[in-house]
């Protein structure tokens, strides 16, 4: 065969190396040809970060919120005011009245009364079912008749206020208490029940301040972006908290029936509870938490003038607090049980429960109704999925930007225009110097299509739009 032919045939093939066939290049230019026949593949992609989804982020704002709310109260609740000093009068042979009267409520007394004692001038009286707080954990029954006045004790007492007149019964008597004893020991009881009173009252406002302050501040810090997470968390934290406030009476309203209810279903399958009973007092703690929770994520959808924002934060935010409040009580069982005079470790899980189930239910909403989105396959914040959440978005380096793509000098303060036409999405380039690249094309304006990739400067985005 002539040489010269073979040379010709050779030209005929193209050779492709290892290296250009593994190449981004080869990737890009198959995820343009999926996207041209409307394939859903493109938007597969490894670089998907959870730790910058936006349930994952909610979830954990809200539980630091709820952690810090507790920490804040905690110190002013005690679920059975102690008082601690030396025993100043015993009375053995005393005996209760069997009926009280509390403002327009009669109650009976369904106690064995043993006497009382007297501590700084506060009568308690024993019961036969006062406990005896022994060393090692483990507890037994009062012997009224082995102490002694002079005797240094503590006292766990149940506190009721009746017409001028008040009564407490001690639930749970410690014979040999720590020295010396705690500040708030030696306040009168009195004045214990009512700082816990009023930490009842704040709880839901602050609690429900504070998540609306994570929640609304929490994707400004992330976006770097200063001065929205200021105005959302700050708007969140006054929503909350007065929205908090308001249903929280509300919800106390709704509580107050069912828990009475439920106390009167008295049974051995849960601690002093029927198993209704204790359904009963789920279902009210549940129902109040929803109601307090409908404020805690409405920052963030108010400041930026979101009615999506809104509508997700409303529905997580019942949600989450109906989950949360569901798990309230069985938390404080399983940890704590009926037989402890406080319950500070149920109330610090039970309270983390709902902060992080507000959170992560504003987020799992969010990823369930939302429409259209940019998830970020490239820059500073790659993994991060940025929702298309008003009509007209802004992109660009300014801090004023809907999205804010920083330290990138490629990139002009406003870069590039979202908008969103009826059910489509629309992107405009609104710099003239810095392209804005459309499948790794410059343009000027364009309807956008699932898996459609967009490049900024640095930032390389993936449109991406719910099917079906």
């Amino acid at each position: 065969m002539d040489p010269s032919a073979k040379q010709e045939d050779r030209k005929d093939f193209i050779r492709i190396t290892r290296e250009e066939a593994t190449s981004v290049h080869v990737d890009d230019l198959l995820k343009r040809q999926m996207s041209l026949r409307g394939e859903t593949g493109v938007t597969r992609d490894r670089r998907r970060s959870w730790y910058y989804q936006n349930w994952f982020v909610f979830m954990a704002a809200g539980l630091l919120a709820a952690l810090g709310g507790w920490g804040m109260l905690e110190p002013y609740f005690d679920d059975l005011p102690y008082i601690q000093g030396p025993i100043e009068r015993l009375n053995t042979s005393e005996t209760l009245p069997t009926r009280l009267t509390i403002g327009n409520q009669s109650l009976e007394l369904n106690v064995t009364p043993q006497g009382y004692i007297e501590i700084r001038d506060q009568k308690v009286w024993l019961l036969r079912e006062t406990r005896l707080l022994q060393p090692g954990g483990s507890k037994g029954r009062v012997d009224a008749s082995a102490l002694q006045v002079g005797q240094q004790v503590g006292v766990y007492a149940e506190f009721a206020v009746a017409g001028d007149d008040h009564f407490a019964f001690a639930m749970y008597l410690d014979p040999s208490p720590a020295q010396p004893a705690p500040d708030k020991a030696l306040l009168t009881l009195r004045q214990l029940s009512a700082r816990t009173e009023a930490a009842g009252l704040l709880l839901f406002a602050l609690v429900g301040g504070l998540i609306g302050l994570a929640i609304g501040s929490i994707d400004g810090i992330i976006c770097r972006l200063p001065r929205r997470a200021l105005i959302a968390g700050g708007v969140g934290l006054v929503v909350g908290f007065i929205g908090g406030f308001v249903s929280g009476i509300l919800a106390n309203l709704a509580y107050a029936p069912l828990t009475t209810l439920a106390m009167k279903q008295t049974g051995e399958s849960i601690g002093s509870l029927s198993t209704f009973g204790f359904l009963l007092q789920m279902g009210g703690r549940a129902l109040a938490w929803s109601l307090a929770g409908i404020t805690m994520g409405l920052g963030q959808g108010i400041a930026l003038r979101s009615k999506r924002l809104l509508i997700y934060g409303l529905l997580g935010g019942v949600i989450g607090g109906l989950i949360g409040g569901l798990m309230f009580d069985p938390i404080h069982f399983i940890l704590v049980g009926t037989d402890a005079p406080s319950a500070h470790w149920s109330r610090l899980v039970g309270l983390a429960a709902v902060g992080s189930s507000v959170g992560a239910m504003i987020g799992v909403v969010e990823l369930l109704v939302r429409d259209a989105w940019l998830r970020m396959t490239a820059g500073p914040l790659a993994g991060k999925e940025f929702l298309i959440f008003k009509d007209v978005m802004n992109i660009g380096s300014s801090p004023r930007s809907d999205i804010f793509l920083f330290n990138d000098p490629q990139v002009a303060d406003l870069h590039a225009t979202l908008r969103s036409v009826g059910d489509e999405c629309e992107i405009e380039s609104r710099d003239q110097l810095r392209p804005l690249l459309l499948n790794g094309r410059p343009l000027k304006q364009s309807r956008l299509r699932h898996g459609d990739e967009i490049t900024i400067g640095r930032a390389v985005f993936v449109f991406q739009k719910r099917q079906g």
